[in-house]
């Protein structure tokens, strides 16, 4: 029964939200490996995949509701920590966004005067 309104949900919104999370997917690999970052950044989430493969559980599996959502509130909340604590100028390098820059010459060039100049020694 629940089929019948799965699947045409997914088919709905794959094409939608397939394309963001390979996006994400591929940044959290960069972060991964990106030496920029830092290293106790980059073992979150490889340490959450290792506590959601072990048998070891903050909350037992046999707790009806929350025993089964532990695991991927850690994964979760491991991939929340390496994309907001890594820096944004690398997070931006790596999602291929560009940055405004903050030099004059690049917001109005207009206004910018190209000159040249000497040194004039007083000895």
């Amino acid at each position: 029964m629940l089929y019948r309104l799965a699947f045409p949900l997914f088919y709905f919104l794959a094409p939608r939200l397939l394309p963001k999370l390979i996006k994400f997917a591929r940044l959290v690999w960069r972060l991964t490996f990106d030496k920029r970052v830092s290293i106790f950044l980059r073992a979150v989430v490889p340490l959450a995949i290792l506590y959601a493969i072990s048998p070891l559980d903050l909350i037992p599996d046999r707790v009806p509701i929350l025993g089964r959502f532990d695991d991927l509130f850690i994964l979760g909340l491991a991939l929340l920590i390496l994309t907001k604590g890594a820096p944004p100028w690398i997070v931006d390098e790596h999602m291929d966004r560009v940055t405004e820059s903050e030099r004059p010459e690049d917001k109005d060039p207009e206004k910018v005067v190209d000159g040249s100049s000497r040194l004039i020694d007083d000895e």
